[in-house]
């Protein structure tokens, strides 16, 4: 049987008709079986079932209708009951009376043609006769019609007690089950509503709704729920995030402590003249470049960061030929890697199409991704740089034979702040904000970034950037 789903008016609608309709129809039918009922049964069942009283009594009496005293005392109440008057004509041909004491019916002579029942307006006469073996009797007995049906007054009446009666309490129980009904349908849910407004005022965002029906309030309830799972998650994810920005802080102001309070001591040693021969002046020198680097990238993840916070990351596209812009852009890191041991592979064969790039931005992603692979190989490893065109993208690959990325922290590589290695030392860390940057800048060129990696077997970063037809 399907199930009709109503809104929540037309269900108050339905209900409120219900409980006004149903009781009036019950009435209607109650009075109209009633009715026929008393028309086809009462008014000859009660008449019927009154002569069979006065039947029984008078032939089980008959044999004392001389004793007066004696048969009017088993009469009387009968008599006295429907206001009535008894004549009988005993085998003697005598005639015998009796009356009620509150009777009004005048005595009359004993007609022996009319031994049929007949009823005037105020009274019904019944005649019959009565063969004994002392002899016959004919009687003929006279009932108020008044009094008579007074019988047939009372059980009306008591139907129309027991209608009204069953009325009120089909009434009650309509008023009782549809108060329920509307307060599973609303008063409850409302509830539900006002605890969980209170528990999340309160701060709690685990407290959840079980309402669920499929109406108005159900709705509601899967809409208040869905807000409170997402601001859940949104105070959740703004808990992190400033967890996250706490940590920054103490970090960069760790590593930027560091190389400053290293440069400063380089210095005072060099103002003081500890540097004795050219090349550990040199050396002192060399080692105040790297640290002045160093605080340089620091810096520069946070300036791009402030701007990513501020959504000012310009981005300024322009048209190149790939194999072209790209020469330009591994020139300076070729250089870069002739003065270190570790290695600098790259495949030659550039595949050249036009892209629309920022080229600063995307050199600043090339930067950081070869930079994040030196950190994470040894010193005679090797970082290699390919290209290739795939589905209407420039795509570039840049591996490397490091230590490789464990397997829950890929997903979370890109996101701000994030750091796999927990250690602060200088190999590994860093502010966690190069590669996030990096996804930001290739995103806003309509790009796709991603790392594939198993821990021990090194890392391969790619990017692919959109082919302009």
């Amino acid at each position: 049987m399907s199930r009709f789903n109503f809104s929540l008016r037309t269900k108050l609608i339905i209900y409120f008709i219900l409980i006004v309709l149903i009781p009036i129809i019950f009435i209607i039918v109650f009075f109209n079986i009633l009715g026929m009922y008393l028309n086809n049964n009462s008014s000859i069942t009660e008449v019927g079932a009154i002569i069979d009283k006065f039947e029984t009594r008078i032939e089980n009496n008959i044999q004392s209708v001389n004793n007066y005293k004696l048969f009017k005392d088993n009469i009387d109440d009968l008599l006295v009951q429907y206001e009535g008057e008894l004549q009988i004509i005993d085998s003697d041909s005598n005639l015998i009376v009796f009356n009620s004491e509150n009777s009004n019916i005048s005595s009359f002579e004993y007609n022996k043609l009319n031994i049929s029942g007949r009823t005037d307006t105020d009274n019904f006469t019944y005649l019959e006769e009565v063969n004994t073996e002392e002899g016959n009797y004919v009687y003929s007995l006279v009932l108020d019609m008044d009094a008579m049906y007074k019988g047939v007054q009372g059980t009306v009446m008591k139907y129309i007690v027991v209608g009204i009666a069953t009325s009120i309490i089909l009434l009650g129980f309509l008023v009782y089950y549809f108060s329920q009904t509307i307060a599973r349908q609303i008063l409850i849910p409302l509830e539900e509503l006002n605890e969980a407004t209170k528990n999340i005022a309160e701060g709690n965002l685990d407290y959840e709704i079980d309402y669920c029906d499929d109406n108005e309030l159900g709705r509601f309830c899967d809409a208040f729920e869905t807000m409170r799972l997402k601001l859940k998650q949104s105070l959740e994810k703004q808990s992190q995030y400033e967890n996250s920005r706490k940590e920054l802080i103490a970090s960069i102001s760790h590593d930027l402590k560091t190389p400053i309070t290293s440069i400063q001591g380089y210095i005072e040693g060099l103002i003081d003249g500890i540097p004795k021969d050219v090349t550990t002046y040199n050396k002192y020198l060399e080692i105040i470049k790297d640290k002045a680097i160093k605080l340089n990238h620091l810096i520069d993840d946070l300036f791009y960061f402030s701007k990513l916070e501020l959504d000012r990351l310009n981005i300024d596209k322009k048209e190149f030929q790939s194999s072209n812009v790209f020469e330009e852009i591994l020139k300076p890191i070729e250089l870069e890697f002739e003065q270190i041991e570790q290695e600098l592979i790259i495949d030659r064969s550039i595949p050249n199409v036009k892209i629309k790039i920022d080229k600063n931005r995307i050199i600043q992603v090339v930067d950081n991704i070869v930079k994040n692979a030196r950190e994470f190989i040894d010193e005679d490893g090797y970082v290699k740089i390919s290209f290739e065109v795939i589905d209407n993208y420039f795509k570039v690959s840049i591996s490397d034979n490091g230590v490789g990325i464990r397997k829950e922290d890929k997903s979370k590589l890109f996101n701000k702040f994030f750091r796999g290695e927990k250690s602060r030392s200088r190999k590994f860390g860093g502010t966690g904000l190069g590669l996030a940057i990096c996804r930001e800048i290739i995103e806003s060129h309509n790009g796709k970034i991603g790392v594939e990696s198993n821990r021990g077997e090194g890392a391969k970063f790619y990017f692919e950037l959109p082919i302009i037809n």
